[in-house]
């Protein structure tokens, strides 16, 4: 019984031995492209934020407290309305 643990024991620690530097590479891919996403919805955010400022610009003005994407709703169902 004692031969069967100790072979167990051994296998496990080569296993361990192996799969430790294949699991630290597939989190590192992970985190890198979790890290790509973050970034791309910044741009994605900073690019509303800008065409918001665009309407605004125009002359379409904003309520107060109102989120960029109300906003761009609002100003998008002004301008369908009157066609």
């Amino acid at each position: 019984m004692n031969d069967i643990f100790d072979l167990l024991y051994s296998n496990y620690a080569i296993t361990s031995q192996i799969m430790f530097p294949i699991l630290v590479f597939i989190i590192i891919l992970l985190v890198r492209e979790f890290s790509k996403y973050s970034s791309m919805s910044d741009k994605i955010k900073n690019k509303i934020i800008d065409l918001a400022n665009i309407i605004e610009d125009s002359g379409f003005t904003r309520k107060s407290g109102e989120k960029e994407f109300a906003f761009i709703e609002r100003y998008l169902d002004k301008i369908t309305s009157k066609d």
